[in-house]
């Protein structure tokens, strides 16, 4: 066999291996990838962008990728980045979406029951955790929304654990007393 026939089959063996890592990658992480960049995103179509963005980037940097060792975590922190880069470019508005969506649950909802069932409920909570401020938020959506443990949400924003697990005890903190504000206003009771 001449050299450069075995530089050849050498060559299409890697691009072979290439797509198959990357088509490894693109099966076992890509709804996680789409999940982080639609909660940063809040579009269906920026998220589907943003997915195809960090897969290309994966296939640039394809030779990192046979070296990392938890790739979840790897994958999850250029969803992160491209999202967050996406979303920068973009300026934020800030809406008063949690007074519209308790007044909304107040006037269409009559029980607690049918406020637990509700699709209005996922609504309201999506919109008290958008009015967190931005360090809460970024860390209640990466470990409660997206499941991420602490270990990988710390992973993706570079903080350490201890940071993450104190924004995310005052996140749920704030949401925990929305969210008594809100029933105390729903059943009439005044706050002492």
């Amino acid at each position: 066999m001449a050299a450069g026939s075995v530089i050849v089959s050498r060559a299409a063996a890697m691009t072979r291996g290439d797509c198959d890592i990357l088509e490894i990658a693109v099966r076992e992480h890509s709804r996680m990838v789409y999940r982080i960049a639609y909660s940063v995103l809040r579009n269906h179509h920026d998220a589907e962008d943003a997915t195809q963005d960090v897969f290309l980037r994966v296939l640039r940097y394809r030779r990192k990728l046979e070296g990392v060792h938890d790739q979840k975590t790897w994958m999850a922190r250029i969803a992160w980045r491209v999202a967050v880069d996406r979303k920068k470019a973009v300026p934020e508005t800030k809406i008063d979406e949690p007074d519209l969506a308790i007044d909304r649950l107040r006037s269409s909802l009559t029980s607690a029951d049918d406020l637990l069932i509700s699709s209005e409920t996922v609504t309201l909570l999506e919109s008290l955790i958008s009015g967190l401020p931005r360090q809460l938020r970024d860390v209640i959506t990466l470990a409660t929304v997206q499941e991420l443990s602490i270990t990988e949400v710390a992973a993706v924003l570079e903080m350490p654990e201890a940071a993450i697990r104190s924004r995310l005890f005052r996140a749920r903190q704030m949401l925990k007393e929305k969210l008594e504000s809100l029933t105390r206003r729903q059943h009439g009771t005044r706050e002492d």
